[in-house]
């Protein structure tokens, strides 16, 4: 069985910046490091001057197209300290059998320890709210990269980044995610049905089919229009995701909490059983965090909501209701009347 996991993760070969195959293990190395630290670090603005502007127009941008938001009693209630309850529920909810991160400690030893660990993981999450920090070695991810199926392994491009954190930061992403949870569906459209509680992926592949009879029956112009994002969670920008969190209504404790787990992160690649040096990340979100999916479809829900809002982008009509997208987390599928008009219309949107 380690055989067999280890033949599907190991990396033969792979091309560089220029295209060149390399096939020695430092080369192989060397590549892959340059291609995700670059990953993590998109440029932003350069200057003060630039970055404020950069925010403006954030705030401008949500203003627009996000409108929904957490009550003000929940927001509240999100606000309370971290409970002995809420972290013994995450340590009993996480499996064991997982990898670790880089300080090696496994979910058995914080099961086996709660009782003397609980009290002091308690005082280290609650002092986040109050302005402290990780330490930046807390913060540190083993990155596992998982090849695509069907996609060519030589491509830097074509592996799945999968984060292995350490034990006791994923289990205070999870309490933070349980907390926000419950709220997703009230600030989620039900075009999105990944990672939101109630919704199913054949929820949406449902109603394609009905749209698709429609459209056919009436004769009607009709585009399907699907769209993979190319690391899309990777790509993530923080100032539009805590502007964000801002927007719909999160208190000064959630977000303090939420950008603890972004203040200072690492990460060091593991290829073919050895291991980088680590490099800063400056965007994205961390597959393998419990928290990282819902920050993730809600940074992307303004921009599905201004094909919602953009009239130029027409869809078919079931009911009084217009349905214009279906996602799955960040697989898109858009439905597209119209399409001489609507199709350049989402180009130049996103």
């Amino acid at each position: 069985m380690i055989a067999k996991k280890w033949a599907a993760t190991y990396i033969a070969s792979v091309r560089d910046r220029e295209g060149r195959l390399k096939h020695m293990p430092t080369q192989i190395m060397t590549a892959l490091r340059e291609y995700y630290k670059r990953l993590y670090s998109l440029i932003g603005p350069q200057t003060d001057e630039a970055r404020q502007t950069l925010l403006d127009q954030i705030q401008t941008y949500l203003s627009k197209h996000s409108t929904r938001k957490v009550s003000t009693v929940d927001a509240a209630l999100m606000e309370d300290p971290i409970t002995e309850g809420e972290l013994s529920a995450a340590l009993k909810s996480s499996k064991t059998g997982k990898c670790p991160g880089p300080d090696s400690l496994p979910l058995r030893y914080y099961k086996t320890f709660r009782k003397v660990l609980i009290p002091h993981l308690l005082k280290a999450f609650n002092a986040l709210a109050q302005g402290q920090n990780l330490p930046p070695q807390a913060l540190m991810a083993n990155v596992t990269l998982l090849p695509k199926e069907g996609k060519d392994p030589t491509n830097c491009a074509n592996y799945r980044p999968i984060s292995l954190l350490n034990t006791d930061i994923k289990l205070f992403a999870k309490v933070l995610a349980t907390r926000l949870q419950p709220h997703i569906p009230n600030l989620i459209h039900c075009d999105q049905v990944g990672f939101v509680p109630g919704r199913e992926a054949k929820d949406n592949t449902i109603r394609a089919l009905q749209l698709i009879h429609r459209c056919r029956s009436s004769g009607e112009d009709f585009l399907l229009l699907s769209t993979d994002s190319e690391k899309a969670f990777d790509r993530v920008n923080w100032d539009f995701l805590f502007a964000s969190l801002a927007h719909i209504g999160l208190g000064p404790n959630m977000q303090s909490w939420v950008w603890a787990l972004y203040a200072d992160p690492s990460a060091r690649l593991c290829v073919n059983g050895v291991y980088s040096e680590s490099f800063k990340i400056h965007n994205g979100t961390r597959q393998g965090c419990p928290l990282s999916p819902l920050l993730f479809i809600l940074s992307l829900e303004p921009f599905l909501a201004a094909v919602r809002h953009n009239q130029d982008i027409r869809g078919p009509t079931m009911g009084t209701a217009q349905h214009k997208i279906a996602a799955y987390t960040d697989d898109l599928l858009f439905f597209l009347t119209n399409p001489r008009v609507s199709l350049p219309c989402i180009l130049s949107t996103f």
